[in-house]
């Protein structure tokens, strides 16, 4: 029987499947590895690889209505927070954000490259 019928492998760094950023941010390309993430139902969830080029900056702050976790893979980046604070945020640095979590900008000196799960808690309560 075969047990990986099911299952997805996604090379990391192949450098195929990443596509720009949709709002327009130059230098910031997304691979979606799996996703049933459904923001006007509210159930879902994501998981992509986001890479940003040196240089790149997201806009503004912003929130979501669902959870964020991130987990840096490759170089480092500055989080600020929503207001006054920044962070920044180093190849093994994770961090999650409940939802409604004010943060951005996100800026990068010299590139990274970050794991990206979303996802809203089951009916339940639960994940």
């Amino acid at each position: 029987m075969n047990e990986l019928k099911n299952q997805f492998f996604h090379a990391v760094n192949d450098g195929v499947g990443f596509e720009e950023r949709g709002d327009g941010n130059l230098g910031i390309t997304i691979k979606v590895l799996s996703s049933d993430l459904d923001t006007t139902a509210k159930r879902g969830r994501r998981t992509r690889l986001l890479r940003m080029a040196p240089g790149a900056v997201t806009p503004e702050a912003h929130a979501h209505d669902y959870w964020e976790e991130i987990y840096i893979l490759e170089g480092e980046m500055t989080v600020h927070d929503g207001t006054d604070g920044e962070k920044v945020v180093r190849v093994g640095d994770y961090a999650a954000r409940k939802p409604g979590v004010m943060h951005g900008p996100v800026s990068t000196k010299d590139g990274c490259m970050m794991i990206d799960f979303c996802w809203y808690p089951d009916e339940d309560g639960t994940r």
